[in-house]
């Protein structure tokens, strides 16, 4: 149905060659971008296909003579942007259609030029404070003399203006000096948007990436919906505790995070999600899901229980190729974006995303060590209550504190995120250590990392530092925020760490302490995610 509409599109009467003149349809690029991200995954699901790698016909399938031939000529030639159109929430759209005044998100509009044989692409930022391209890119077609567009939503062919998002950051620093921070909070959510890859497909690209979850608690949710957004398409989850029914159920309402804004069905026991089909289990023992059998490259290991090499070693037997695991590893390699991800060489089978503090800790760390040297510091985690504790007082033998009501008490913990990072930074080793509190609250949760720096410095500096990280080498990993935030502000940030300009201080010109927030459960999430894509493109190119 998409090729015959494309075919319409064309509008040509026929673009079957004849035998006595040349094709009418000769060496070009197919271009879809646009449209939010349940609508851009939907069209990437009807045209990847065309990027297949493997050797399936799907010739036969076309009755039309004529789209049977369109769809040998778009055979790997088909380029799919990821959406960077931010869907509103419903107090949003009430607001804008009680006020008329539109709420401010960035668009993309597309353009080319026949002439020059460019391609040009740009992401146009308004809000009352600035309007601008934030980011663009520029095709050439050297040996593509034509390219066709194909409409999705915001997706804007009139606007006036190789495929890696360039971002501008002179005029996105401007605005951020400029701007109030509910703008800020909105430009950090578009940065996150700009991925250094920017395809859901691209010729010669791993693009039916299939992934198994094992485990389907708040992070194995979270990493289905982060997944199904970035076009990643979940084939398994497993979960011998949970029926298909209730997977259902819990992924579509969520208490802390909202409802799901798409499809959620059962049938034949199995997980529909916007029409995707995913096969659902519910083995005790891993090597008894057919991984291997359902495509499964790579297998998220979230249930909390298999957490070493050995262990994840049943995955593999199952005929998955790697495993990555959602927790800290005594024995795993660990990779944290932003930071050490560079160091995965493609010939590991068991990894580890390190924890979610790990991830909120790690960035921030970087970005101080590098700029200013940290001589020691210390580390205060304060985290939500989790489903490990107890709602009221009761038994619990692991950690006798975690058995008083999690509601009612701040409890004294640990954390072995300050000791992690000094194994991905080794030039920290024996300079960080710290302790925990788990709060009453259900989400979000924050680090206080105090310092001794190896240099005299002003608060600014380190400001500066870490809002130019925020918004180059680390954006939608690190956020700046300078207000009066609370808790509750960072619910569904995807962010691995938002640093708090207003609630950090500095005592010396080298001892600083400085706060910073994450969403425990969705900001890890999309880390997880984001590294699966790296392995991929990694693995592809071995």
């Amino acid at each position: 149905m998409m090729l015959e509409k494309l075919k319409r599109r064309l509008d040509l009467s026929t673009i079957l060659p004849e035998s006595d003149k040349p094709p009418i349809l000769h060496d070009f690029k197919l271009i879809i971008g646009g449209g939010d991200a349940n609508e851009a995954l939907s069209i990437k699901y009807a045209f990847s296909f065309l990027n297949s790698t493997d050797e399936n016909n799907f010739i036969e399938y076309f009755q039309n003579k004529e789209i049977a031939y369109l769809y040998t000529q778009l055979m790997n030639r088909t380029v799919i942007l990821k959406s960077i159109f931010l869907c509103l929430s419903d107090e949003e759209l009430a607001h804008e259609q009680a006020t008329g005044i539109a709420v401010d998100f960035p668009s993309l509009w597309i353009k080319y030029c026949c002439l020059s044989k460019e391609v040009a692409i740009g992401i146009y930022w308004s809000s009352p404070s600035a309007r601008f391209d934030m980011a663009n890119m520029i095709i050439t077609q050297e040996n593509h003399p034509g390219a066709v567009f194909f409409h999705l939503g915001n997706l804007n062919l009139d606007s006036p203006t190789q495929y890696c998002w360039k971002q501008e950051e002179a005029k996105v620093k401007k605005l951020l000096q400029a701007a109030n921070n509910k703008e800020k909070i909105k430009l950090f959510q578009a940065l996150s948007f700009i991925d250094q890859d920017p395809l859901y497909s691209y010729p010669y690209h791993s693009i039916n990436l299939k992934i198994g979850i094992n485990g389907f608690g708040r992070v194995g949710r979270t990493v289905l919906l982060h997944a199904l957004q970035q076009g990643i398409h979940v084939v398994g989850i497993n979960d011998p505790f949970i029926s298909v029914d209730y997977m259902a159920y819990m992924f579509e309402y969520d208490s802390t995070h909202g409802s799901f804004k798409g499809r959620v069905s059962v049938k034949n026991e199995k997980l529909f999600v916007n029409g995707i089909e995913i096969d659902v289990f519910r083995k005790k023992d891993p090597p008894h899901v057919p991984w291997g059998q359902l495509g499964a490259v790579y297998v998220v290991e979230s249930s909390g229980v298999f957490t070493t090499i050995d262990q994840c070693q049943a995955h593999l037997n199952a005929g998955t190729k790697k495993v990555i695991i959602a927790a800290p590893s005594v024995d795993a390699p660990m990779f944290v974006m932003g930071v050490n991800e560079e160091k995965y060489t493609g010939q590991e089978t068991v990894v580890s995303n390190a924890s979610c503090t790990t991830n909120c800790l790690a960035p921030l760390v970087k970005v101080v060590h590098e700029t200013f040297g940290i001589i020691e510091g210390l580390v205060t985690k304060i985290h939500s209550y989790t489903d490990i504790q107890k709602a009221f007082d009761g038994q619990l033998n692991e950690v006798r504190r975690y058995g008083h009501g999690a509601a009612q008490n701040i409890i004294p913990s640990s954390t072995s995120a300050p000791k992690t990072v000094e194994k991905l930074i080794p030039d920290l080793n024996g300079k960080l250590t710290g302790i925990a509190f788990r709060v009453p609250t259900p989400n979000v949760s924050m680090i206080d990392l105090t310092v001794r720096l190896s240099k005299e410095v002003k608060y600014k500096e380190i400001c500066d530092a870490i809002e130019k990280a925020a918004i180059g080498p680390l954006k939608g990993i690190l956020a700046f925020i300078d207000d009066n935030n609370v808790s509750t502000d960072f619910i569904g940030n995807t962010h691995s760490s938002n640093f708090d300009a207003h609630a950090s201080i500095l005592l010396k010109s080298n001892f600083v302490k400085l706060v910073s927030w994450y969403d425990n459960v969705y900001g890890y999430s999309h880390r997880i995610v984001d590294l699966i894509r790296y392995m991929a493109k990694k693995d592809h190119k071995q």
